[in-house]
């Protein structure tokens, strides 16, 4: 959560000031792709709720004929999931949705995500939809003014937005319970 929070405040000192560039975006050196990740602590969590908790998330966000994942290795449960999140079509761009590929590790009181493979839904000019991978998108030129109302600016700002409600829903699905707490102290 580390991650979103310091994206977002990167995106508000940047409205701030004219000639700012947008945040460069994190890149995996191992893979080259761009990466979010974070650990997030969630006290008082047991790790069953999570689980349970994260399932949810994932058959929220899941694409079509693509179900969540979920493995354990070593006392710690790891989801998996191909998922997706809605651009904001106030920024008048062409990318309709993003995609992601989740991995969502739980233990007792944490979690930690990993957004990769991010890809945009883009629409050609006959109206055609095509996706784009983000390092596509966005690496082969410099990052775009922090201000102005440039394309690139407006795709890169729908981008952040995107990435950061997917984030906030991963957040406030594991810290809130699904129901009241039963004698166990199990949400599920």
């Amino acid at each position: 959560m580390r991650a979103f929070f310091t994206l977002l405040f990167c995106l508000c000192i940047g409205l701030g000031h004219a000639q700012q560039l947008l945040a460069p975006l994190p890149v995996n050196t191992t893979t080259g792709l761009v990466t979010y990740m974070a650990v997030v602590p969630t006290p008082g969590v047991i790790q069953s709720s999570l689980v349970a908790r994260a399932k949810v998330w994932a058959h929220r966000v899941s694409t079509a004929n693509k179900p969540p994942l979920v493995v354990s290795e070593l006392g710690t449960d790891v989801l998996f999931v191909a998922g997706s999140q809605a651009i904001n079509a106030s920024y008048d761009v062409p990318p309709r949705t993003l995609y992601f590929l989740a991995q969502v590790s739980m233990r007792e009181g944490r979690y930690q995500y990993r957004f990769d493979e991010l890809t945009l839904e883009m629409i050609s000019p006959v109206g055609v939809p095509y996706y784009q991978s983000v390092e596509a998108a966005f690496l082969q030129q410099s990052p775009p003014k922090a201000t102005g109302n440039s394309a690139a600016t407006r795709l890169r700002k729908a981008f952040d937005e995107a990435l950061a409600q997917a984030g906030a829903r991963l957040h406030n699905t594991l810290t809130t319970p699904l129901a009241p707490p039963n004698e166990a102290g199990l949400d599920w």
